[in-house]
């Protein structure tokens, strides 16, 4: 133990060291590029963590309510266990699924296309919702629109996480367009 919390000391204080000689890290540039391989390589990756997540979770979902899931829980990773999840409980990819149905809205009328589009998408759409989902589906074919749709009143699941994880499309797909960033969508 005395020679692991050593080594980490030494370890830390020579990643604190600064070399004169060496660029300020801390500066943001103020213009930075990218090739559009790196950014879609990118933004693939996202996608593959957003659905490895998904899997990740699939069989704790639910089930450590209050608390953490502690180190000594085994959490398995067999060969096929994407394709298992998928194929045999597709409904824990809402996450992935509810965002891809905003990129195709942005695919088909731009970045700024309205929220009304964004609503009637999913609103219209094949999939299973859960909760907050669920409600503002029920909502917006009642004729009830965002953002009215999502609002405690007409909602009672309007303080779940649902749209704070599908918000996930923005900020993949819509990588290096600060100006985007800030907006309320």
């Amino acid at each position: 133990a005395m020679i692991a919390g050593v080594s980490l000391f030494i370890g830390v204080t020579s990643c604190s060291q600064t070399n004169p000689r060496q660029k300020d890290q801390t500066t943001v540039p103020a213009e930075f590029t990218i090739s559009k391989e790196k950014l879609m390589d990118k933004i693939k990756g996202g996608w593959a963590g957003q659905t490895i997540g998904c899997t990740y979770g699939g069989p704790t979902e639910f089930k450590y309510n209050g608390t953490m899931i502690q180190e000594y829980v085994p959490i398995v990773w067999p060969d096929g266990y994407i394709k298992w999840w998928y194929e045999n409980v597709p409904g824990l990819y809402d996450d992935v699924y509810m965002d891809l149905t905003f990129v195709d809205v942005f695919d088909r009328l731009g970045l700024d296309a309205p929220v009304d589009s964004f609503a009637m998408a999913f609103a219209t759409a094949g999939y299973t919702l859960w909760h907050a989902n669920q409600s503002a589906r029920y909502n917006i074919l009642q004729g009830i629109m965002p953002p009215a749709s999502g609002h405690w009143l007409n909602n009672p699941h309007a303080d779940d996480l649902d749209y704070q994880i599908e918000a996930d499309y923005v900020r993949t797909d819509v990588a290096g367009y600060a100006e985007y960033g800030f907006r309320d969508f």
